[in-house]
């Protein structure tokens, strides 16, 4: 329901059919807009320099210049007005153009007042979550060293994965990285050659679970000649040609036991032997390896060798998953709109609020790799502009917006359990509630005689801000609502707090 207790923004209307502009005028006024119109596109473009905008309408065919055009010209002098096309005559190419051209919507004629009145009211926030983004962006919080280094994160979990790297870079220790996939584990592994003193040789990275069985012994010893069928020339494998350097051997829980058995060796004892040679190789190489399988239950069922898990797991780092880190998706995003935009993939420098919300109410199964893919992708949707909820991945709105699943009945305790330690009934923990409840208002009614609901809010509110350190991002996530929404909350409360309701 569109809330009209306050004056709204100035949306111009720009189209040659003088009823129309007269429908449109009454039905936005009527909702509190300020309605400004123009007749055709040259005449749109000077009411909008005099007037400034918040949302234009504009029809597509109209005398002299085109809707498509005037869209085109309105995006490059007014970027921050939120343009919605209209026409009476949808085409495929038109609406390419007009999203190509940064429509911020596009309608086709006849259209229902309360649907046009919606799609205004949603172009209205996003101007707002535009110029919010702009207040929100002064200072960016991902440092040049960031940038180089290509991994952040100001989490607990992730302060102890760089404490470890900086404690074990410098040796040649074998370092097992474990975490699930897209948690960053090769950016760890890189950072540790980096700063290592092997970092002026080579880091070759092999992806032991994309390299079919047959060859991956080929591919990490090398071969000779005539070693098997295809093998037309000597070739040198992973472990030559990084001597003095590291190498990282991803997903080595997919490796076969026999390339097990040659990899122990050539790290126990320092020398390998290509495929079909016989001459011993010795070698120089550190060994970073990790997995996202569970290499304790493998060893357990016999298809991990245990010489070789102890022998990779000398050093353990565990990489958090991303829903054990929200409070860091800020800074990643920042990471992300930066590096993309050093690499000229996108445009875009900030995220509005209401995105940044979802992002960080949202579970990221897979991860960082995840993220950083909603981000380009909203990136290229948004263009020049800052990300709007409107610019994120579908499916990761809707997983937002989804009901959680509703928890699993109450198990009914077994008589040997029935005691003090059994699981309450559903009924009780109603009644508990209740109960609670009904003293809450009480203490409330005695000490107020109204405002309830403000001084309820504002205690959740405070202790919700206090959980969460003072991070709203992550309070609003918690409290449903979003920042600016929270911000304004958090404003309107008094300095000194009244005493709280008894416990």
């Amino acid at each position: 329901m569109l809330d009209t207790s306050a004056a709204r923004p100035t949306v111009l209307v720009i189209d040659d059919d003088r009823d129309l502009r007269y429908s449109l005028r009454r039905v936005l006024t009527a909702a509190h807009y300020t309605v400004v119109e123009a007749e055709s596109g040259e005449q749109g473009l000077e009411v909008a320099k005099a007037e400034r905008p918040a949302v234009i309408l504009l029809d597509n065919r109209m005398g002299g210049m085109s809707g498509v055009e005037t869209l085109r010209r309105m995006r490059t002098a007014y970027p921050a007005a939120m343009v919605v096309l209209m026409t009476a005559f949808g085409t495929t190419q038109t609406a390419i153009e007009a999203m190509k051209f940064g429509a911020f919507d596009y309608i086709q004629k006849p259209f229902d007042p309360k649907k046009i009145l919606a799609l205004v009211e949603k172009a209205a926030r996003a101007r707002a979550d535009l110029d919010e983004a702009g207040r929100s962006a002064a200072a960016s919080i991902v440092s040049a060293d960031d940038l180089r280094e290509g991994i952040v994160g100001n989490a607990e979990s992730m302060q102890a994965v760089f404490k470890t790297i900086g404690q074990v870079a410098a040796s040649d220790v074998t370092v097992l990285i474990t975490g699930e996939s897209g948690t960053g584990k090769e950016l760890v592994a890189r950072s540790m050659h980096r700063h290592s003193l092997r970092s002026k040789r080579e880091f070759v990275a092999v992806n032991c679970a994309a390299i079919p069985e047959n060859l991956i012994e080929s591919e990490l010893f090398g071969h000779e000649k005539g070693a098997f069928t295809g093998a037309a020339a000597q070739k040198l494998g992973k472990f030559e040609l990084c001597d003095g350097g590291t190498l990282f051997l991803d997903e080595i829980g997919d490796m076969s036991p026999a390339t097990q058995t040659r990899v122990l060796r050539a790290i126990q004892q320092g020398e390998i032997q290509r495929v079909g040679g016989t001459q011993t190789i010795k070698i120089d190489v550190r060994v970073i390896a990790a997995t996202n399988k569970d290499l304790e239950k493998m060893v357990t069922e016999k298809s991990f060798r245990e010489d070789l898990y102890y022998r990779l797991n000398v050093v353990r780092i565990r990489m958090p998953s991303l829903r054990e880190r929200k409070e860091d998706i800020p800074l990643l995003v920042d990471f992300m709109l930066r590096r993309l935009g050093a690499e000229r993939k996108i445009a875009a420098r900030q995220v509005s609020p209401e995105a940044m919300d979802i992002l960080c109410r949202h579970d990221w199964p897979g991860n960082v790799r995840e993220l950083e893919n909603a981000i380009h992708r909203a990136g290229v949707i948004a263009g020049d502009e800052a990300v709007l909820a409107k610019d994120l991945p579908a499916e990761i709105i809707a997983a937002v917006q989804a009901p959680k699943a509703a928890s699993p009945a109450p198990v009914e305790a077994r008589p040997e359990q029935r005691g003090s330690d059994a699981l309450a009934p559903a009924a009780d923990a109603s009644a508990k509630l209740d109960e609670l409840l009904d003293s809450l208002y009480k203490a409330l009614r005695a000490e107020h005689s109204e405002h309830l609901l403000e001084r309820l809010e504002m205690e959740i509110i405070r202790r919700c801000i206090a959980e969460t350190g003072g991070n709203q991002l992550r309070a609003s996530g918690i409290l449903g609502i979003n920042r600016s929404t929270l911000k304004k909350r958090v404003e309107q409360m008094p300095r000194t707090a009244p005493a709280a309701p008894p416990r």
